[in-house]
This record gives structure tokens, C-alpha cells and sequence, in this order.
């Protein structure tokens, strides 16, 4: 991810949106990248964005999947053949 592949899914949010968008969005560090923040100031009126605090992965549901899939594959036997 960089900041510009950010700024193209913020533009093509907002162009079909017919009223302002929010967003809520892990820290990854690009996300508060320079040019991502200037774009955000620039288009306020359009979009707002609320950042999860950081290590908050119970606000995360990606992390509840994660981790019971994590547990599944643990917990399941190695394959010994190609069938299983």
C-alpha cells in the first residue's frame, strides 16, 4: 500500500458518494503519510476519517477472523497424503 493507491480509493469513494463519506482505519503508517493528510484537509467538507487507537485489535473484526483461523489450522493434523 502507498499513499498514493490510498488517495485513489479516497477519489473514487467520494465520486460516487452524494453525501460526505467516513472512514475508519488501522495505523498503518502510510495512512498518515504527508500526502494523504493534506488530501484529507483539502477535501474535509467531503470525507472525514477516525483512526482505531493504536493496538486495538478487539476494534478490529479482521483480527477475531484472523486469530479463529490461525486456531483452525492449528489445531487441525498435518496432511500425509496428497488426498488429504
Amino acid at each position: 500500500m502507498t499513499a498514493r493507491r490510498r488517495l485513489h480509493f479516497f477519489q473514487r469513494l467520494i465520486k460516487e458518494a452524494d453525501r460526505k463519506v467516513c472512514v475508519i482505519l488501522d495505523n498503518l503508517r502510510v495512512q498518515h503519510a504527508r500526502l494523504v493528510k493534506k488530501w484529507l484537509e483539502k477535501h474535509k467538507n467531503r470525507i472525514e476519517v477516525f483512526y482505531l487507537p493504536a493496538y486495538s485489535a478487539e476494534l478490529n473484526p479482521d483480527e477475531y477472523l484472523n486469530g479463529d483461523l490461525k486456531n483452525a489450522i492449528r489445531a487441525s493434523s498435518p496432511a500425509r497424503s496428497p488426498q488429504e
